[in-house]
């Protein structure tokens, strides 16, 4: 079954002069990937074999001119609602960088506007930095523009690959809030944070209210 099932997902990927050149090694590698497209394209161009591994285990690397490595894991994509509002525009996501000085494995939070194409990272005081377009950080003159530029560029593709995916990404955040708030009710319940009436037939002879 599986022998027939990855040349049919290939095709309703892809056109028909292109998915014809795909080998069934690739296309099974890509089903893995969140853009099949995108994986597909890439396999075409070639991959190291520890760049391959990374895309296989949900990572996503790049490397800075700095010799600086970063890196994002994909299950730390999430969608939020910062300001209580519907989900369907933000999304967070946490990456690490090694090899910068005295702080390996330093670790940040970033949280990204679909609608804008802004992100923020925790505690840079920044605030909010557009990417969709990011050659103005190179500008002379530009506040810290070097070393904002290649931070945003990893911004741009985090947002480009997962903001189509909002939809999923949505149905998933709303699932881990009504697990949450299950847990949160027994903790409720378990603390006393429940109020009862003693008065009534149900709770008159319970310890609770002796």
């Amino acid at each position: 079954m599986r022998r027939f099932l990855l040349p049919l997902l290939a095709a309703l990927a892809l056109p028909t002069a292109v998915n014809a050149e795909i080998d069934k090694e690739t296309a099974e590698f890509c089903l893995k990937a969140t853009d099949f497209a995108g994986c597909v394209e890439t396999m075409k161009r070639g991959l190291d074999p520890m760049r391959k591994q990374n895309v296989e285990d949900g990572l996503r690397t790049w490397t800075r001119d700095t010799g600086v490595i970063v890196r994002m894991r994909v299950d730390t994509v999430e969608a939020i609602n910062p300001k209580r509002s519907d989900y369907g525009r933000y999304l967070q996501w946490r990456y690490s960088r090694t090899g910068e000085g005295n702080m390996p494995g330093s670790s940040w939070r970033v949280q990204g506007d679909c609608d804008e194409f802004t992100v923020n990272w925790d505690n840079d005081r920044e605030g909010w930095v557009k990417v969709r377009e990011i050659s103005y950080l190179l500008k002379p003159g530009k506040w810290r523009g070097q070393s904002t530029y290649e931070p945003a560029r990893e911004a741009q593709s985090v947002l480009k690959e997962f903001c189509p995916l909002m939809e999923k990404l949505v149905l998933e955040a709303k699932e881990r809030d009504r697990i949450n708030g299950i847990e949160e009710a027994k903790n409720k319940s378990s603390s006393g944070g429940i109020k009862v009436n003693c008065d009534s037939p149900v709770w008159k002879n319970k310890p609770r209210c002796n």
